[in-house]
């Protein structure tokens, strides 16, 4: 699988988390696979891909920003042997490929 296919493979997977969403215009990016620890402290191979969540934000009755909240940078974990979505990590924790936390 090449790394366009792995991001493709991520973008459909984020299109079932209803809520987790991409900055379109800086986009995703896959670097080449590396060895990490996991979560569960094993060695695995595996492809990491980063994004930035969008921004938040919310105009007051008179049309000001009353409320800007950035995206965060997150990245994806993808197993470099079976492809699988491993979760997203993000500042505030872990996201499971289902959305759950």
């Amino acid at each position: 699988m090449t790394k366009e296919e792995i991001i493709e493979k991520v973008k459909k997977n984020m299109k079932t988390i209803s809520w987790l969403e991409y900055n379109k215009k800086i986009g995703l990016e896959c670097f080449d696979k590396e060895e990490i620890e996991d979560r569960e402290f094993k060695k695995r191979e595996v492809y990491i891909v980063f994004f930035k969540t969008v921004d938040t934000i919310t105009l007051d009755k008179n049309g000001e920003i009353d409320v800007f909240i950035e995206g965060d940078y997150c990245s994806c974990y993808v197993d470099a042997t079976t492809y699988e979505i491993l979760y997203y990590s993000r500042p505030h924790g872990y996201i499971e490929p289902d959305g759950t936390y």
